[in-house]
């Protein structure tokens, strides 16, 4: 085995160095960690001896990476934060089965949490830890080890794999539509309360009637809200109709609480739900765990 104390600098000069490639000053680093500037400097110093490369430019007043200082940094920062991670783990007794799951506020309530109880009925073992937020967010400055994302799959740094499509269509409560007949014309919905949700443009109300081939002078929607949930709560409460999506809220059609005023067809959206997560992430078996649960559950 190779000795890791002669190839390994000394943990005080890498954590200096993460702290400085944080900040691009000794200054702030110094800061931070609660040395003198002077002390970060010889850190430094040392490192660049150790490894026989300089790592930062020294520019006037101020710092930068250069091309080997960013190749160590982006090697040196995720070993440091599994290291931090795993410490973490072990003194809090969740070791390596604590997974952190981001989600939207609309898949978590109408999706994941109504069925996270047979997870943890199946593994007890792993401890779970939600983080709900509709905008994407940073998942390894985060701590989050595996998201559910709507979107194209593309997100710079992280590894995706396809989980399953969304498609759209017009529901209401029973109690507004009332005893009116299903209507096959989409123009007939332009006179009613449509409710529009503003954060994924692609199913919007707007984009729905062009799909439908209706030509439009104005946005049809007359309530625009930003939160999944509370568009969701007002078409429960009878107050208009909304574009919702499956798999989101089949089981509210499934139990009858919301209907289809239209025999339209549903609208299937360009993007889907996909699976994140960090790239270059080590093994988890929590993650690998969940993961299987959920695809399982989806196609169930």
């Amino acid at each position: 085995m190779v000795n890791l104390r002669k190839k390994i600098p000394p943990l005080s000069a890498l954590i200096a160095f993460e702290a400085c490639a944080r900040h691009l000053s000794f200054t702030r680093a110094a800061d931070e960690l609660g040395v003198t500037q002077v002390a970060i400097s010889r850190q430094i110093k040392a490192l660049e001896d150790h490894v026989g490369v300089k790592l930062f430019d020294r520019l006037h007043r101020a710092i930068r990476l250069n091309a080997q200082g960013q190749e160590f940094r982006d090697v040196l920062v995720p070993g440091l934060t599994r290291i931090a991670d795993c410490v973490d783990g072990l003194q809090k007794g969740g070791g390596g089965n604590r997974l952190t799951v981001g989600t939207t506020t609309g898949f978590s309530a109408y999706w994941l949490m109504p069925r996270i109880a047979k997870f943890s009925s199946l593994h007890p073992e792993v401890e779970l830890r939600f983080a709900v937020a509709d905008q994407c967010v940073d998942l390894k400055a985060s701590g989050i080890d595996l998201s559910i994302r709507y979107g194209n799959g593309a997100w710079p740094g992280l590894d995706s794999q396809f989980f399953c499509a969304s498609h759209v269509r017009p529901l209401c409560a029973p109690s507004y539509w009332g005893d009116r007949p299903v209507t096959d014309d989409p123009r007939d919905l332009l006179g009613e309360t449509l409710i529009d949700f503003d954060y994924v443009v692609d199913s919007s109300w707007a984009n729905w009637f062009a799909h439908m081939g209706v030509d439009l002078e104005k946005d049809p929607a007359t309530i625009t809200t930003n939160a999944y949930t509370s568009m969701v709560q007002a078409v429960q409460n009878g107050q208009g109709i909304a574009l919702l999506s499956a798999p989101l809220i089949q089981d509210l059609i499934n139990s009858d609480a919301l209907m289809e005023p239209s025999s339209l067809p549903p609208q299937e959206l360009p993007g889907g739900y996909y699976l994140v997560q960090p790239r270059g992430a080590g093994e988890c078996v929590a993650r690998e765990t969940f993961i299987e649960w959920i695809k399982a559950e989806m196609n169930d």
